[in-house]
């Protein structure tokens, strides 16, 4: 969970870069790739090897928008205020031992996540930001091979029931969110399919039904086809592979980019947040409480609504001839390829 305890100790900075350090002199790269990550923009300085990043648009230094509040709203100083101190902070140990290396410092952790190119993994209408010399809008990745190796079943749908697909992630996901969850979804009249991340004993604990069904992994590619809504945690990987669908999403983030994301899917009509923007503060609980703070009856509401907007399906179809000119993998291959 990104939290200030990554940056708390600059002998533990110190020794993730030395160690990457030794990484990359073993394999002599002519490029690196970094996925998200920020120690590594650090070691590929020191040894001076060509370095791309791989990231999120809500997380470049000059976006300017308080992660999952969008341009305002309620508490969103708050939050605003958390994050930038947050980013601060954390560049501020970073540095310290940026500068052992005989490296400048940077102000805003962010700045690490600028690579000589930046491929942004979300698309410009999804995520809008000023034009960069070589940053690039690749469009989302999709991962089609889970380490169980076995596809779902889907079940037909019972009495003609829409499907609705619970998929919260690999962290562990709170039993409680995703049995409000899957009420909620059955008592709007959906069946329901739950992704339980990799979690045996959560799946153990959920308790099938001819309308409820678990699996382990979510292979979406199988799943999304035959689904009509989607509860997520907000993931990229997630909402996009949802909207190349055309499936409505709703989230139930745990984390400040996530709930960026459900503002997002919202911005452009293709779902909305299922429990009202929160401030965060290092703890994902707050999100789980703001979920569980709400009666089912106002979960139901929100589930309800985007059946019932003409405007959904007007931008789910633009979300998806939107994606539908993205070749992320061809596009970061052809970049390697041409230095």
């Amino acid at each position: 969970m990104p939290s200030l305890n990554w940056f708390r100790s600059p002998d533990l900075l110190q020794h993730c870069i030395k160690t990457e350090i030794d990484l990359l002199k073993s394999y002599r790269p002519d490029r690196v790739i970094g996925v998200f990550r920020f120690t590594t923009k650090v070691s590929t300085a020191v040894l001076r090897t060509a370095y791309d990043t791989l990231a999120c648009g809500c997380m470049m230094p000059e976006m300017t928008e308080v992660l999952g509040f969008g341009s305002g709203g309620e508490k969103s100083a708050e939050q605003s205020l958390y994050l930038d101190n947050f980013f601060r902070f954390a560049a501020r140990k970073i540095s310290m031992v940026m500068a052992s290396f005989g490296l400048e410092a940077v102000n805003d952790l962010r700045e690490l996540l600028v690579g000589d190119r930046t491929l942004l993994w979300d698309f410009p209408e999804f995520m809008p930001l000023p034009k960069r010399l070589n940053r690039f809008y690749i469009g989302p990745l999709s991962w089609h091979q889970w380490s169980d190796g076995a596809p779902v079943s889907v079940p037909p749908a019972s009495d003609g029931h829409p499907r609705a697909l619970i998929c919260l992630g690999t962290r562990r996901p709170d039993q409680a969110v995703v049995e409000k969850a899957t009420r909620c979804l059955l008592a709007c009249g959906f069946d329901v399919t739950i992704a339980c991340g990799g979690h045996r004993q959560l799946m153990d604990r959920l308790s099938p039904t001819h309308r409820v069904q678990t699996c382990l992994f979510a292979p979406l590619d199988q799943l999304l086809p035959d689904a009509s809504l989607i509860v997520c945690h907000g993931g990229q990987m997630t909402v996009f592979e949802a909207l190349k669908h055309r499936v409505p999403v709703l989230v139930i983030p745990s984390q400040p980019e996530q709930a960026h994301n459900g503002f997002c899917v919202e911005r452009i009509g293709c779902g909305r947040r299922l429990s009202d923007p929160v401030a965060f503060k290092g703890d994902p609980r707050a999100f789980v409480q703001a979920f569980n703070r709400q009666s089912d009856i106002e979960v139901m509401e929100k589930i309800v609504h985007p059946a019932l907007n003409g405007d959904l399906t007007i931008g789910l179809a633009k979300a998806q001839h939107c994606l539908q000119h993205y070749d992320a993998t061809r596009i970061i291959a052809d970049l390697m390829e041409n230095g």
